[in-house]
């Protein structure tokens, strides 16, 4: 019946030129098979996929995705699971097992990066492997090509990204690897290849942590990617910077240093006067030897029509001994507003100038709107939420949450700070916030309202002081960490357990999720949980979902933070689910488990658990005034499309131009 419309409609095209009739009738063909073909809708605005770790380039943490819902969810059953391996031997590190970052979904394929340098993927809907990749590695050999490099938790992953049909997988030898994501098939570019980003670099003398704990974020506009270094927090680190790399080449377009280089320069600071919250010193980072500050964990959220990315760096090395790094330690800490063409520094904003604590700006920024006005926000390891204008940095509100136990660290929007201050104390001491701050890791801009989990958790700290210049001294040890047995103090008597570090004492272990009104900062609701929390949350279907560290995962509702959901998995859970699609268009729960430190719990090798409602709908639920135009898509036609629609193209140019009789003709004779 269609084949017959088409040919009676060539008939009526009559008047027209026959090549333009053709090409009318092409263009009618394609837009009738474009509105009814439902599985290739666009994934940007329904949902379908989660492909940055924090779902988008603002890192919003807010899937528009409408079958799980506070309404629904309920209905969320167990689908498949997976078990990790136990990692393998790797020569020259040790791997770590588990799974940290938060799975990505794309075209129905779900990515599971571990801790040890694997990658797993799986379809969506059955839960079967497509393909698995290692990348293969001899950390003693490349600690011999590339001395720079000195692995910290070498594999440990925090976060991902897709681009361009590519999974951008960071590297234990401070690289990447681009692998294509329906084959695994691995792609190297340029100057982002083994080793070369932390090679001869101008004024390095220190080492680089190699592991890119954070992962790079892709500007599709311009085509920049933008990565950068990480340091370890020891008293041994490299020059920390930010890098823009073309991402189709590899070739490094800029980098912008975060500290001057080795042997110091003592007016190296003086230029960035007037473009952030704390003005430079001269001699800020001393003779910048073995000093130094990285990118922090997290994702940079990128505007594409300002063209400006804004980046979180890591808290200064060493983390309490600052006897070699005078002056307030620009730019660690501190949140960066850098034009993604060339690097240039548009603003910055400094939480915890001559940071003592180990307070670095972690986690994802958030670009959102207040009004007309473009605003980002942003929590840093001291645990306050900041609403800052995306434009020049201007504070508009700042939020400290007021469960948040504040000892020995500056709880004040201005800290006064001793630039000259070394050592928080010379006797042992409680820092709260502890090391691992007072956030529990991602935030969510959604429904106009920042979601976040502030948690308290205090860490005991051992003064080590045997030489005050002494660069193999981190100032001080955390002994909350370690095992009690060895959890000891240092003193006439000789070594004995310290019994002010006893969990007994009264510092809070406890976390609270908020709802921060984003045109203000005020509180539109909080929920307590117990326990310390890490991994952060994320907002979708009206809720907020989380993992946490009582094994369970929840889900409250977003506009009043009431309880609707959780369930038990039987283990702490420190990575925040996600949300995607199967081929078909339903939607699926995704929870990794395991992968924490001790503090979190009791540590798993890791499993990886898949959710989808029971009974519900196929394909997205819409809106009756989106039905028709949001089933529009972009998206490339399947190859069992393609083939009948390119031959019913030849079968009309046929009989455009000759004519049925005559064609007819032409058929008989042969």
């Amino acid at each position: 019946m269609f084949i017959t419309n088409l040919f009676e409609l060539s008939y009526s095209l009559n008047f027209l030129n026959k090549y333009t009739s053709v090409i009318i009738l092409f263009l009618l063909i394609i837009a009738s098979l474009s509105t009814s073909y439902v599985v290739a809708q666009s994934d940007d605005d329904r949902g379908f996929a989660w492909v940055s770790s924090n779902y988008d380039i603002k890192q919003t943490n807010f899937s528009p995705q409408n079958q799980i819902t506070s309404d629904t969810i309920n209905g969320l059953a167990d689908e498949w699971t997976n078990a990790f391996i136990i990692p393998p031997d790797v020569p020259g590190i040790e791997l770590y097992p588990g799974m940290r970052a938060r799975p990505l979904v794309y075209n129905g394929l779900i990515y599971m990066v571990t801790s040890f340098n694997a990658v797993f993927v799986h379809n969506v809907q059955t839960g079967q492997p497509l393909w698995y990749y290692t990348y293969p590695m001899n950390m003693t050999d490349i600690i011999i090509d590339y001395p720079a490099i000195k692995p910290h938790r070498p594999g440990v992953l925090e976060e991902l990204t897709i681009f361009d049909e590519y999974l951008i997988f960071p590297t234990a030898d401070c690289g990447m690897v681009f692998l294509e994501y329906l084959t695994g098939a691995p792609d190297f570019r340029g100057e982002l290849t083994r080793g070369q980003m932390c090679d001869n670099i101008e004024g390095n003398e220190g080492y680089y942590g190699g592991q890119l704990f954070s992962s790079p974020v892709v500007d599709p506009n311009t085509r920049i990617l933008v990565t950068g270094t990480t340091v370890s927090g020891k008293a041994d680190s490299g020059r920390g910077f930010v890098a823009g790399y073309n991402v189709d080449t590899g070739e490094l377009l800029w980098r912008f240093f975060l500290m001057p280089p080795a042997g110091g320069e003592k007016d190296w600071a003086m230029k960035y006067k007037g473009l952030g919250n704390v003005d430079p010193t001269p001699d800020d980072w001393g003779a910048a030897k073995n000093v130094g500050v990285g990118i922090a964990t997290g994702q940079w959220a990128i505007d594409e029509e300002s063209g400006i990315v804004y980046v979180g760096t890591s808290s200064p090395a060493p983390n309490f001994n600052a006897a070699n790094r005078p002056g307030p330690n620009l730019f660690s800490s501190s949140i960066l507003a850098l034009d993604i063409n060339t690097g240039d520094l548009i603003w910055y904003y400094q939480s915890s100038p001559h940071d003592l604590y180990g307070h670095g700006c972690n986690w994802n920024t958030v670009l959102g709107n207040i009004d007309e006005r473009k605003v980002l926000f942003k929590v840093c390891d001291d645990g306050r939420l900041l609403a800052l204008d995306a434009a020049d940095g201007e504070i508009i509100w700042s939020f400290l949450p007021p469960n948040l136990k504040f000892l020995n660290v500056d709880d004040s929007i201005n800290p006064q700070v001793d630039f000259n201050q070394q050592f928080v104390s010379e006797d042992p001491y409680w820092q709260c916030p502890g090391i691992t701050g007072g956030t529990g890791g991602a935030i969510a801009f959604a429904y106009d309202r920042i979601y976040y989990i502030s948690t308290n958790y205090c860490d005991y700290m051992i003064p080590d002081l045997d030489s005050e210049n002494d660069l193999d001294s981190f100032g001080a040890e955390d002994m909350t960490k370690l095992p009690y047995k060895i959890q000891v103090r240092r003193n006439a008597s000789g070594i004995i357990p310290d019994p002010r570090m006893d969990r007994t004492a009264e510092m809070p272990i406890n976390s609270t999720v908020y709802a921060i009104d984003a045109s203000n900062g005020s509180i539109d609701w909080e929920y307590n949980l117990e326990g310390p929390h890490r991994g952060g949350l994320m907002a979708t279907g009206n809720m907020v979902i989380f993992g946490s560290n009582d094994g369970r995962f929840y889900s409250l509702n977003a506009e009043t933070g009431e309880f609707i959901y959780s369930k038990y998995v039987g283990a702490s859970l420190g990575t925040t689910p996600t949300i995607g699609a199967a081929a078909s268009g339903e939607q699926y729960v995704f929870q990794p488990v395991g992968g924490l430190d001790d503090r979190y719990g009791q540590p798993v090798s890791g499993v990886f658990i898949s959710l989808k409602m029971r009974g519900g709908p196929v394909v997205p639920i819409l809106d009756p005034v989106e039905e028709e135009s949001t089933t529009s898509t972009d998206e490339e036609l399947p190859l069992n499309v393609v083939i009948p629609v390119l031959a019913l193209i030849v079968v009309v140019f046929l009989f455009a131009s000759f004519g049925p009789k005559k064609l007819l003709s032409l058929i008989g004779r042969n």
